[in-house]
């Protein structure tokens, strides 16, 4: 499908159940820059979802998003509840404006809701020499190092910064892999490797549906990074941690309650700007003049692949597997939107 139609597709199903415009449209490039990206994961296959929260009343579509300047340099953002999207796009402006004139700044967003790839309120910024960070809490799905029961979410974090060409941008849950990748497989109706998760008897599980508990990366690395975040985000915003926020979906009466932390660096406050991008330069043709491992064929900085995506993509359409595209042609048909025009659906 091509982008303007699958973006046209998701703003009209957001604004059809009481979404007002201009936050659809956030809403909209948010889901489909993620698939035009390749990070499928957090694109159209949530739509559905946010949906039946609205429908619900668990996510407030007209939210009044407040931003207070609490020192120089650091912003409380509260979302009122709304589409996480909206709340941090907001949130994520303010701090890059706060950027510009401070040289640096710090972002608590509070009362918010999932917010698709935390690497997408990064990009403006890479773009506009702005240097970023970005987290956020989630439900609790991964089972710590060493323990038996789930306490934390996948708990996201994202890096940006200015590069020559492609920004580069990490973007990486501390799970092993994204929640969203299971979500995929349940709408695709496909198996998971049996490494990704565990059912609720703690055995390891190919059945999308039965997923209980998640890992953790690398081990207790990767267990103490998703406290770090929990308590960047949950504690620094006096918001539910862990165990105690709302479940993304089975708990669709009552709002999520999530928080999100940025940090913004204006790199022209370092270092001359042009400067950086020369030695940034530099250090990404090194990386790709390394010897390369068997199998490989490049080296890669991250968002340089998904730099590549977007482009194959925004020339050649985006694929949709035939469970998510008749997913999407039910849910335009039950609120009265025109259903999607595909240009082109994966082969299938």
């Amino acid at each position: 499908m091509q982008q303007d139609e699958l973006t046209r597709l998701t703003r009209e199903v957001l604004n059809a159940v009481g979404v007002p415009e201009e936050d659809a449209a956030t809403v909209a490039d948010c889901l489909v820059t993620a698939n035009v990206r390749g990070i499928d994961s957090h694109g159209v296959v949530r739509l559905a979802h946010y949906v039946r929260r609205l429908r619900k009343g668990s996510i407030n579509p007209r939210p009044a998003v407040r931003v207070e300047k609490r020192a120089p340099a650091v912003l409380s953002v509260d979302g009122d509840d709304g589409m996480g999207h909206v709340v941090a796009a907001r949130a994520a402006e303010a701090g890059r404006k706060l950027a510009r004139e401070q040289g640096t700044a710090t972002v608590s967003v509070r009362n918010s809701s999932h917010f698709g790839p935390a690497s997408y309120f990064l990009l403006p910024a890479a773009r506009e020499g702005i240097a970023g960070m970005c987290m956020t809490n989630t439900d609790a799905i991964v089972v710590p190092h060493g323990a038996a029961r789930r306490f934390v979410g996948t708990n996201p974090v994202a890096f940006g910064f200015p590069a020559p060409d492609a920004p580069y941008m990490l973007d990486v849950s501390t799970s092993t892999i994204a929640y969203g990748k299971i979500a995929l497989a349940q709408v695709e109706n496909r198996p998971i490797p049996e490494n990704w998760a565990l059912d609720d008897a703690g055995r390891p599980t190919t059945d999308p549906h039965a997923v209980a508990g998640m890992h953790p990366m690398a081990g207790h690395k990767g267990s103490g990074l998703a406290l770090s975040v929990e308590i960047f985000c949950a504690l620094f915003s006096g918001m539910p941690f862990g165990p105690h926020v709302n479940r993304m979906y089975s708990e669709l009466d009552e709002p999520r309650k999530l928080a999100h932390f940025m940090t913004f660096w204006d790199v022209a406050a370092f270092v001359p700007l042009d400067e950086f991008l020369s030695r940034m330069g530099q250090m990404i043709d090194e990386l790709h003049d390394l010897p390369l491992f068997e199998g490989f064929s490049r080296i890669y900085y991250p968002g340089e692949i998904e730099d590549e995506r977007a482009e194959e993509r925004g020339r050649d359409g985006i694929p949709l597997e035939g469970g998510l595209l008749d997913e999407l042609t039910g849910l335009a048909a039950s609120v009265g939107v025109r259903p999607p025009a595909v240009l082109q659906n994966g082969g299938s």
